[in-house]
């Protein structure tokens, strides 16, 4: 009889080997297939971690079945199995955190080397942490011998019941099915609700339209009334009515130009594709104006070099020349003009050859961009590392760069180069924020706007229209 030096015999020694295999191969099956690509995932159903994510149901069992495959199937064809999973993952999470449609996403994709991705710790260390969790499950699912003990539906069912619970515990309204459901949502533009479209280019005053970057609408009305506190300054209101609300957005910032330009939910592309004239900018070219676009940030960032003028804009200023006039670069992995400079730059942008017709000015703001990067704001909120008053980083951060933007505005409004012009300041769409409670801070699925109503033009009543009960 064999007797190992423990004292065990052989047909005990070979089941206690079998069993230690088994230990093994379903440590390893789970761990490949279901803990290590989920990280994130499980991360966000603790409190370790401030981290927000949307639903990965499909992932999550995609992952299981190619860890199921590993016990079968030669490393070689694991190896594009899973990383097609991985990017399948990665393009609908993305696609659903900052509320595009993957389609449009993938489009997106093709204009990131204008995006300087390590610029920011956040994103450097998102990126670090997806390659690591790839190749460390990989490893795991690197031996088909080492796999082949696993039992298959033991993982699955753990996947089954991950699954259930991280849908459960991560749905929420801030990562709804909007860029789907979208289309055929009727619009609703602030430039309509507010009576902006209707009153621009009436009497022939100078119009300006402000879109704001990621200005969602904070549910706490005393963090509205500090942010645009610069609107409410009582010399401001001798010569301008305010008027304030939110509307329904879908999408990301092309969404939010094309609902507040054009009226459309249409993507920009098959919009200008069609050479239409019926966007704001046209429309007030055809009465005479001179219209003027200006954004901080590179112009073939998604073609708005090419497209502005096909909706009406004689002239786009981008942050090339921005940033030679002011000599000051903002932002974190979207670098470009500051902000809070943009005030005499605006007042004094106009058409090539054009001097006293009227003027349309549209600005799309930059800096309060995700990620944000901290101490580059005028305004000084004392976010410190936990947000100060508005209780997270990020979301105090960027108030003290929509606070800049209102304090620019209001200067415009007070600027006699630009004659009192009616004025639209709105939000393109809610910050993609990763911070779980940054995002429940903001009301889900509405941006932000305020009107500053010329005095003596027919006048809206001065509330907040269409806030949240």
């Amino acid at each position: 009889m064999d007797i190992d030096v423990a004292g065990r015999v052989g047909p005990e020694r070979d089941v206690l080997a079998d069993l230690a295999r088994f230990v093994r191969a379903n440590i390893r099956l789970i761990a490949g297939g279901l803990l290590i690509p989920n990280l994130l995932s499980l991360l966000t159903l603790t409190s370790l971690v401030d981290i927000g994510l949307p639903p990965r149901t499909e992932s999550i069992l995609l992952y299981a079945c190619v860890a199921i495959l590993a016990r079968h199937l030669r490393f070689v064809f694991i190896v594009p199995l899973f990383l097609a999973v991985l990017a399948f993952d990665l393009v609908r999470t993305l696609a659903l955190m900052f509320g595009m449609a993957p389609s449009e996403f993938l489009a997106a994709v093709e204009h990131a080397q204008r995006v300087e991705l390590f610029a920011s710790s956040l994103y450097v260390a998102l990126i670090a942490t997806i390659a690591a969790t790839t190749i460390a499950s990989l490893v795991c699912l690197s031996s088909r011998a080492a796999l082949a003990a696993a039992n298959a539906p033991v993982l699955f069912g753990l996947a089954l019941g991950f699954a259930a619970v991280d849908f459960v515990g991560n749905l929420s309204p801030h990562y709804n099915l909007g860029w789907m459901i979208g289309r055929s949502e009727p619009v609703q533009s602030a430039a309509e609700v507010s009576g902006f479209a209707a009153a621009a280019g009436e009497g022939g005053r100078d119009v300006v339209l402000v879109m704001v970057e990621s200005l969602g609408y904070l549910r706490d009305p005393v963090a509205r009334a500090r942010i645009a506190a610069p609107l409410r300054d009582p010399a401001l209101a001798r010569d301008y009515a305010l008027t304030s609300g939110y509307t329904t957005y879908f999408g990301s910032t092309t969404s939010g130009e094309m609902r507040e330009l054009c009226g459309t939910r249409m993507f920009y592309k098959d919009y200008v594709a069609q050479d239409a004239d019926h966007c704001l900018p046209d429309r007030l070219a055809q009465r005479g104006y001179g219209t003027v676009a200006v954004h901080g940030f590179v112009g073939g960032m998604f073609e708005r070099e090419q497209w502005y003028p096909t909706i009406g804009f004689g002239r786009s200023l981008f942050g090339k020349d921005l940033i030679k006039a002011t000599g000051r670069i903002c932002g974190d992995s979207f670098r470009g003009a500051c902000d809070a400079d943009m005030a005499p730059l605006l007042a004094a942008a106009r058409p090539a050859g054009a001097r006293d017709q009227p003027r349309f000015v549209y600005w799309l703001t930059l800096n309060s961009h995700v990620p944000v990067a901290p101490d580059q704001a005028r305004t000084n909120f004392r976010c410190g590392s936990d947000g100060g008053s508005f209780g997270q980083a990020d979301v105090c951060r960027m108030a003290e760069i929509w606070h800049d933007v209102f304090n620019v505005v209001a200067q415009l409004a007070r600027d006699p180069a630009l004659r009192q012009p009616e004025i639209l300041v709105v939000g393109d769409h809610a910050p993609p924020l990763w911070s779980k409670r940054g995002r429940a801070q903001f009301e889900p699925g509405q941006v932000a706007w305020y009107r500053l109503q010329p005095r003596g033009a027919p006048q809206m009543r001065e509330a907040e229209l269409g806030s949240p009960q």
